[in-house]
């Protein structure tokens, strides 16, 4: 049995804004709505974000709201639906070095953004223990030992951050810094029975949405062990894991239909292997990019980029995709900040554009009919305008509507500059007749 390469963690983006007024009298305006009218607004002194998206400034002028109106009652910070994310963190020993100070780095500074206050976040970490080996290599000492709950259980992150004395960032921030890729010389690398904890853990979550997020550099193996075929290695061990069995366990979790699960894929570098030798370590017979894509695919087809190459399905002979739907890091050296983005990236992919109306202070109350909504992109503030027609899919000026549920969802435009962006950030604010598009 031999080894492969593995881990690290990402999280995701969207969350709080600052607060702004309205005036009845405003109509909207900048790169998410037009003006009263129907037409385009232009980018004011906001200016074009890190994203590419040019927005005004709110109050700036233009059409934007007054950010000192008077008629506003509150304005607070929109919620989403309640989350719980598990991150698969591979610990194999070929993350042992750069890659893992990497690691370390990106996910703790991830989890500290404002962004992921209010979801519950946990850590599952592989391997974590020898095991004995299977009859093909007479039973010696194999690193395919899993665990079958959370290393850092899942808890709500709440407001505090990782260098408060207590609470799940502060224990996963913890984990990172007392742990580390595990040394042993085989190729343990259980990643499928990390995912199968990883979806037990979740199903016992009290939430409305499930995500995991799997940071891996490659490899796949310990099929030995279990009842799946797998790969032959050059031990005569079926050890390699058939991608099949693992598209077949993600895709299982995501159509669950009591509790369904999303699952992001993040290749580092390694995760490019064709069957050729990595440093001390073998490496599947097949592409990696290749499966890491499906399974991408098979965890959260609703999410992944309509560019990828997500008709591509995996055969032992198929080359890379032109377009790997996973957020695939594996060329170059690895840096934590490019895998601090992706992680926030995912957050913003996984819970959509659906927001909850904030609970009104008390001796207040909420008037659908004055709602209103401004969007954060890169620190450039935007006011989203209500759509008059349901059916307008507001594909060039953004915009918002009401779904069946009675909650703020952001339409077109809107939506899909959220979910792209590293730091979205949406307030609703109540009191003001709503401006519609």
């Amino acid at each position: 049995m031999r080894r492969s390469m593995r881990a690290l963690a990402l999280l995701v983006a969207a969350g709080v804004g600052a607060a702004y007024g309205c005036s009845a009298a405003s109509s909207p305006g900048g790169e998410f709505g037009g003006d009263a009218t129907g037409g385009s607004g232009g980018a004011g002194q906001g200016g074009a974000g890190q994203g590419g998206v040019g927005l005004p400034d709110a109050g700036a002028g233009g059409g934007a709201p007054s950010p000192d109106a008077s008629c506003a009652d509150f304005t607070e910070q929109a919620k989403q639906a309640s989350t719980a994310m598990l991150f698969v963190l591979d610990m194999t020993a070929s993350m042992t070095g750069a890659k893992w100070a990497a690691a370390q780095q990106a996910i703790a500074a991830a989890i500290d953004q404002d962004a992921f206050d209010g979801l519950s976040l946990g850590l599952v970490t592989f391997p974590v223990s020898p095991v004995t080996g299977p009859d093909c290599i007479f039973g010696f000492s194999v690193t395919c030992g899993t665990s079958g709950l959370p290393q850092v259980a899942l808890g709500p992150t709440g407001k505090d951050k990782s260098n408060a004395p207590a609470g799940v960032r502060h224990e996963i921030y913890q984990y990172l810094v007392n742990h580390g890729p595990i040394s042993a010389q085989d190729d343990g690398s259980p990643v499928y029975d990390a995912l199968a904890s990883a979806y037990s853990a979740l199903g016992l979550a009290q939430v409305e949405r499930r995500i995991v997020v799997l940071v891996t550099d490659g490899g796949f193996s310990c099929t030995s062990l279990s009842n799946r075929p797998g790969y032959v290695d050059l031990n005569g061990c079926a050890d390699w894991e058939q991608p099949e069995a693992v598209n077949a366990l993600v895709k299982g979790a995501h159509d669950d239909a009591a509790k369904p699960v999303n699952t992001f894929v993040v290749g580092v570098p390694g995760s490019d292997s064709t069957g050729q030798k990595q440093g001390a370590f073998d490496t599947p017979p097949y592409h990696m990019r290749l499966a890491l894509s499906t399974y991408a695919v098979s965890g959260s087809p609703e999410t992944v980029d309509p560019a990828c190459s997500k008709d591509a399905t995996f055969t032992q002979g198929g080359g890379d995709p032109p377009a790997p739907c996973h957020l695939d890091l594996s060329q170059g050296a690895l840096d934590a900040s490019k895998l601090g983005d992706a992680i926030r990236a995912v957050r913003g992919k996984a819970l959509g554009c659906v927001y909850g109306l904030p609970d009104p202070p008390p001796g207040k109350s909420i008037d659908k009919d004055k709602v209103n909504v401004f969007v954060t992109l890169e620190g450039a503030t935007a006011f989203v305008p209500r759509r008059k027609d349901a059916k307008d899919p507001c594909l060039v000026d953004g915009c918002w509507d009401y779904d069946g549920g009675g909650k703020v969802d952001l339409v077109g435009k809107a939506c899909s500059d959220v979910k792209s962006a590293i730091d979205a950030k949406v307030n609703i604010e109540v009191g003001c007749q709503t401006v519609l598009k």
